[in-house]
């Protein structure tokens, strides 16, 4: 769970700034509570998600809103909408809200492109259609919060088309993996470079 940057903590009608978090719909004012309710909901979401998209749907744009708001829609008011404020991690400033249409639209080309993916392509190209895919979701954060576990929601989604195993949700918890991972999202980030990315995967997801 992401905080507000303290530029916009003040005006940003969905950051409660008395208590340091988004506004949400459970009224919930403590931090571990909501990541615990984020958690739940997360679980909930994958189960539903597994069950709304066959091994031939060409995902699109509208897809990564809905599989957003499958899971922070009972939390909070915005979920599945694009945000339309300013935010940024440590190093990197995420795409400016008012590109982000323009953006994602690029991405609906690159998904419409890469799915349905196919269990009888090559393993390495699997994993780096699903990298790029990942990789530029995650550049462009379309999303206020929750932006990089819907996108790896939706990498495991194309995954399972492949027959491949999806990530593990304990993988990302690991330090030295969290180490690579955002030393790959820097590279797409800032040179559209995806080799790191497409590494990391390629380890993380065991061939056929």
């Amino acid at each position: 769970m992401t905080k507000a940057p303290d530029k916009y903590s003040a005006n940003d009608p969905a950051f409660d700034a008395k208590h340091g978090i988004l506004k949400n719909k459970l009224g919930l004012t403590d931090e571990r509570a909501l990541l615990h309710a984020e958690n739940t909901a997360l679980i909930a979401a994958y189960d539903k998600a597994a069950m709304s998209y066959s091994e031939t749907h060409r995902f699109t744009v509208d897809d990564v809103c809905r599989l957003h708001k499958m899971f922070l829609g009972e939390i909070f008011e915005w979920a599945g909408t694009y945000r339309n404020v300013d935010i940024s991690s440590p190093s990197i400033r995420w795409c400016h809200a008012k590109f982000i249409k323009t953006e994602m639209e690029r991405l609906n080309g690159l998904l419409k492109g890469a799915t349905p993916l196919s269990p009888r392509l090559p393993h390495g190209e699997i994993v780096a259609k699903v990298a790029q895919t990942h990789g530029e979701l995650i550049a462009i954060h379309p999303f206020r919060d929750g932006n990089g576990r819907t996108a790896r929601m939706l990498a495991n989604l194309m995954l399972m088309q492949a027959e491949l195993p999806p990530f593990r949700m304990e993988a990302f918890e690991s330090a030295e993996i969290q180490e690579k991972y955002f030393a790959a999202i820097q590279d797409v980030w800032a040179k559209a470079e995806y080799t790191k990315l497409t590494a990391l995967f390629a380890a993380l997801v065991p061939e056929h």
